[in-house]
């Protein structure tokens, strides 16, 4: 791995230090026939070919003070590959599901059981746009007469600094609720993000809360920080 200077919040890193730690990163998570059937379409959609995915960095984080251990952070990086020039959108792994902490392509997605569009929560790397599946009717066939079905996620610009963030990730998750009734300016939508955003969201069904980090635009690297009781 590259040096990187403070970059990400969940890896084990010093505050004191520089240098990231080593930790493999690890392809997304799925059932082994899931995985296939992603495969299999995808690879109908590209002319026999899938693209690569992208990997993920996965960490659970539980408060080390007793206090504030109700509440744990779930944590994912995202590195996506550089697609070639031309690579359809629609094949690329976009919309987020925290369930499963899996990023799916709108291929996919329109080509497997809506209950599966239904367990998504937002666009990610799409027109560099944050967006909640319930907003997505025009890429995806599914939430089209079914937004009941559907996620509704708020997100607005984070008023707190990367480093007060990180504070949150690690040792304090319920920070992410605690604080989103100071933010402003909350949306289903945030077009053109960039390099250094932070965003905050609320599932609105679920009731969870959470943050977004644009780590970087080329590659893409998004991390994505869910608080969630620690049962």
């Amino acid at each position: 791995m590259k040096n990187l200077s403070g970059i990400l919040f969940f890896c084990l890193i010093a505050l004191c230090s520089c240098k990231e730690q080593a930790i493999t990163p690890q392809p997304a998570t799925m059932p082994t026939s899931e995985a296939s059937a992603r495969q299999g379409i995808e690879g109908n959609k590209s002319g026999g070919q899938t693209l690569p995915q992208p990997t993920i960095i996965q960490q659970v984080y539980v408060p080390a003070n007793d206090l504030f251990a109700h509440t744990r952070c779930r944590a994912w990086r995202i590195t996506w590959p550089t697609y070639p020039a031309g690579t359809s959108p629609n094949q690329i792994p976009t919309m987020f599901s925290v369930s499963t902490g899996t990023p799916y392509s709108f291929n996919y997605l329109n080509n497997t059981s809506a209950t599966t569009t239904y367990k998504t929560d937002f666009n990610l790397y799409h027109n560099n746009t944050l967006a909640s599946v319930y907003d997505m009717w025009s890429q995806l066939t599914h939430v089209v007469g079914n937004t009941s079905m559907l996620e509704q996620t708020w997100f607005n610009k984070s008023e707190y600094t990367a480093a007060q963030m990180e504070t949150w990730v690690k040792g304090r998750p319920s920070n992410f609720e605690t604080f989103w009734e100071h933010t402003v300016a909350t949306t289903t939508e945030i077009e053109n993000y960039k390099q250094g955003d932070l965003f905050q969201f609320r599932l609105v069904k679920q009731n969870r809360y959470g943050g977004i980090r644009i780590v970087s635009m080329t590659p893409r690297i998004i991390e994505v920080y869910l608080a969630e009781p620690n049962i």
